[in-house]
């Protein structure tokens, strides 16, 4: 026999308001103000990736791509910690990160493709207007939670689905125009 109706039902409500939001992405603000984890991309075509945080420290490797997402993890003073799409983490300078949102396909085989089709509307109803591959690095114009909006370069623009670029959380809305 239950003994507190009202708090077994109180308790069922509460569990269902909360466990959409169970899974959500926990983020912070950092002593820059900015939340963290987020993404950025890389402001220069080289970018010094150190072992910690502050030019004393060695220089592990060198990114050599303008535009290049990276995730913010962690800060500290003007130095942020990122990891980038293979999992790799090190420290850039703030001064070298950008807030331009850009994204890098992934790899299709990963997801059991040939390839990553843009297509001309945020529908699979037609044919791809053009095939990706791994590691194209996208500028992030929009995206729906789903679908995402980007440019190539300037001449191709397309829709591609939300998953198969890294740069984005998980169903996260965009709106960079």
């Amino acid at each position: 026999m239950i003994r507190y109706p009202f708090l077994l039902v109180f308790t069922l409500c509460l569990i269902a308001f909360v466990s959409p939001f169970a899974f959500a992405l926990e983020r912070t603000i950092g002593p820059s103000g900015e939340p963290v984890p987020r993404f950025v991309s890389l402001k220069a075509d080289e970018v010094n990736v150190r072992r910690g945080p502050g030019r004393n420290h060695k220089i592990m490797w060198v990114f050599k791509k303008l535009g290049m997402p990276v995730k913010v993890v962690s800060e500290y003073e003007d130095w942020r910690e990122i990891e980038d799409h293979a999992g790799a983490r090190g420290w850039i300078y703030y001064g070298l990160l950008s807030r331009r949102r850009t994204a890098v396909t992934v790899d299709p085989d990963a997801l059991g493709l040939t390839y990553i089709s843009l297509y001309e509307t945020s529908s699979k109803t037609k044919e791809p207007k053009a095939k990706l591959g791994k590691g194209v690095i996208v500028h992030i114009l929009k995206c729906t939670g789903s679908w995402c909006h980007i440019a190539v370069n300037k001449k191709l623009k397309g829709w591609l689905l939300q998953p198969h670029v890294w740069g984005l959380f998980e169903q996260e809305p965009v709106n960079d125009q």
